[in-house]
């Protein structure tokens, strides 16, 4: 599913975004060998550190076909990005469009609890995705600098511009 051109006052939100996004300091703390084909799992929480951290990487990101996933989803094209509009609140067939990318060598970026949660629980769309493609799911984890909590479902983090975020990549 591809994603709706946006109306120009919210393409110049994004274009916002996307250089907060850019000015955060991204550190490496432990992480594993990500060279091969996988799943990346994080928290909703962590949606902007982890769309700051993988830039230019070509990770494939499944994004939700919501109002917030379609500024989410152009952010995301606009940092390097691949995209697939899918939710698993919806009977969709995209999660297996993933699943082919997967398998043809590319590598995947889901919210283990899912577009609407509850926050923290994992959903079985992550460990389903990577069971059937045959890859890893390597766990997101953040240590934030200066940042603020949203008081959203998720309780999502989000770092001030130019503060430190130090990413921690491990099995999950």
């Amino acid at each position: 599913m591809m994603t709706p051109r946006l109306p120009l006052k919210r393409r110049f939100f994004c274009k916002i975004i996307e250089l907060w996004l850019r000015s955060l300091r991204i550190s490496w703390g432990n992480s594993v060998d990500m060279s091969v084909p996988g799943v990346l799992a994080l928290w909703h929480a962590d949606l902007f550190a982890a769309t700051a951290a993988f830039r230019k990487s070509g990770l494939v990101a499944f994004i939700s076909p919501s109002t917030d996933g379609d500024i989410l989803a152009q952010i995301a094209l606009d940092l390097g990005y691949k995209v697939i509009r899918g939710s698993s609140s919806e009977k969709t067939l995209e999660i297996r469009r993933a699943l082919k990318l997967l398998r043809q060598g590319n590598s995947c970026a889901m919210a283990l609890d899912g577009p609407k949660g509850p926050a923290g629980i994992e959903k079985p769309g992550t460990r389903w995705l990577a069971q059937k493609a045959h890859v890893p799911i390597w766990k997101f984890e953040v240590r934030y600098g200066a940042h603020v909590t949203l008081h959203s479902w998720d309780k999502a983090k989000i770092p001030l511009p130019m503060s430190k975020l130090t990413i921690s990549i491990s099995y999950l």
